[in-house]
């Protein structure tokens, strides 16, 4: 397990970073919709409400594509020069 765990201080090289780039945007895209949808439960009228849900759906639509971008880059058919 040792060997595993050396050389992980290192810089990162342009594909991780932008992987790691893809996968915090996903996480905060994530937090955003959740805090949304929250509001979204204590909205002062239907209309706003809907308006919430509604942002939090493209947000979410979003997050998944920015999901599978993360995951072409780490599967290399997405290479940043």
């Amino acid at each position: 397990m040792a060997t595993l765990m050396e050389k992980l201080d290192g810089p990162r090289t342009e594909q991780q970073e932008l992987f790691y780039d893809l996968e915090d945007a996903t996480a905060v895209i994530a937090w955003s919709v959740n805090e949304l949808a929250t509001l979204a439960g204590v909205a002062k009228s239907p209309d706003e409400a809907i308006a919430l849900m509604k942002m939090g759906a493209l947000l979410a639509a979003q997050q998944q594509k920015l999901s599978e971008y993360a995951d072409e880059v780490k599967a290399g058919k997405i290479v940043r020069a």
